[in-house]
């Protein structure tokens, strides 16, 4: 577990994890509208070498997909999904398969029976204004 005050940090906590991530991880972030899901992301792409300033919430595109020098960042948002089924609309399946692939997805209770068994759980609670808590959960 681990505390964070402030957006900034939250993003330094996601650069430093990032930098471990090997391709075809699966990230799953929960947490409620404005925990700092879509400032986690940031984080993660800037520890791939991307630019943190690309990345805004997918709610109404539904995924953003972002080139690093040695990945693809995938940030799916699925709050307007109504079940897993949807996912095929973004070639979810070709996602899974991709070998230089990381795939974030926010929301992710709502596609839970589409999500691989090999996933990293990041779970993101308000502590007050600007405290976050941070944990992560491995499942394999």
């Amino acid at each position: 577990m681990t505390l964070t005050h402030s957006p900034e940090e939250t993003m330094s906590f996601a650069l430093i994890f990032a930098q471990s991530l090997p391709p075809q991880t699966v990230i799953l972030l929960h947490g409620d509208l404005g925990a700092g899901k879509t400032c986690f992301v940031r984080g993660l792409l800037a520890g791939l070498e991307g630019d943190a300033n690309e990345v805004h919430s997918p709610t109404f595109t539904l995924m953003h997909e972002y080139q690093t020098p040695a990945h693809s960042l995938v940030h799916i948002d699925a709050y307007r999904l109504s079940g897993s089924d949807e996912l095929h609309t973004i070639g979810w399946d070709e996602l899974l398969s991709r070998d230089d692939t990381i795939i974030v997805i926010e929301w992710p209770k709502r596609i839970e029976e589409a999500l691989p068994e090999n996933v990293i759980h990041i779970m993101i609670d308000h502590v007050d204004e600007t405290t976050r808590k941070i944990l992560v959960q491995a499942c394999s």
